[in-house]
């Protein structure tokens, strides 16, 4: 996924892994942090509670894609915006977000096209360690820069992504709130995309989805797409 978003190749094998209990840190801020990438080395350290966190490993393997420690906008919150993690720290390391040419017009939910897809389509705990994701896409139709006026008006404006997944044993949801203007305005003809991550389990404090014939949606603001299925596997 870092190399399909970044444009960039890599060997994965060049990549040194270790996970630790201790607490970690930023050495330029003193921030707390859950993984870093050392250049010298190309190797990638993960707090443990956070190795499988696909967001925040995704955002050290870009690192040693880019090979930079930095966060240049362009790849963290442009070609793989919603595929890594990109946060506060992230965001204010990219610089500040440019201004598009025009003022974004206010579009419904309808406006844009709404798409879920499951990789693998139907996952089984025998492949990839039963580790699968739901990818939401949006797509901005218009030859204008818009943002999306959300349908209610209880609804957070910064509200983005969000998925609706239902089996008759289980019924899980989530969604992602913008801390950044480039995660909510669309340029003319953009594609979005974000992608959460699961494993196949039972444990209800974990991304984990048990086994079962499920119902999927995927949504933007407080608009969704329409209903698909997909099967997980034992």
């Amino acid at each position: 996924m870092a190399q399909a978003c970044s444009g960039l190749t890599g060997s994965l094998g060049a990549v040194t892994w270790y996970k630790t209990s201790q607490v970690l840190h930023d050495v330029g801020t003193g921030d707390v942090i859950i993984g870093y990438w050392t250049a010298g080395s190309n190797r990638i350290v993960m707090l443990s509670s956070a190795m499988l966190d696909g967001g925040a490993v995704r955002h050290e393997m870009l690192h040693s894609l880019i090979a930079q420690g930095g966060h240049p906008r362009s790849q963290f919150l442009g070609k793989c915006a919603g595929t890594v993690d990109c946060e506060r720290g992230c965001i204010t390391d990219g610089g500040p977000y440019s201004p598009p040419p025009e003022s974004p017009i206010h579009v419904p939910g309808d406006s844009i096209d709404l798409s879920v897809e499951i990789s693998p389509t139907n996952p089984t705990s025998g492949y990839d360690g039963g580790f699968f994701s739901i990818t939401v896409t949006a797509h901005n139709r218009s030859a204008h820069w818009a943002t999306v006026t959300p349908a209610f008006p209880t609804t957070d404006t910064a509200s983005t992504f969000s998925y609706d997944a239902q089996s008759p044993a289980q019924e899980r949801s989530g969604g992602e709130i913008a801390e950044d203007p480039s995660q909510r305005i669309f340029a003319p003809g953009e594609t979005k995309k974000h992608v959460f991550d699961f494993r196949i389990g039972d444990d209800p404090f974990l991304d984990q989805l048990q086994a079962g014939n499920y119902t999927i949606r995927g949504g933007f603001s407080d608009y969704w797409s329409s209903t698909g299925s997909f099967v997980i596997g034992p």
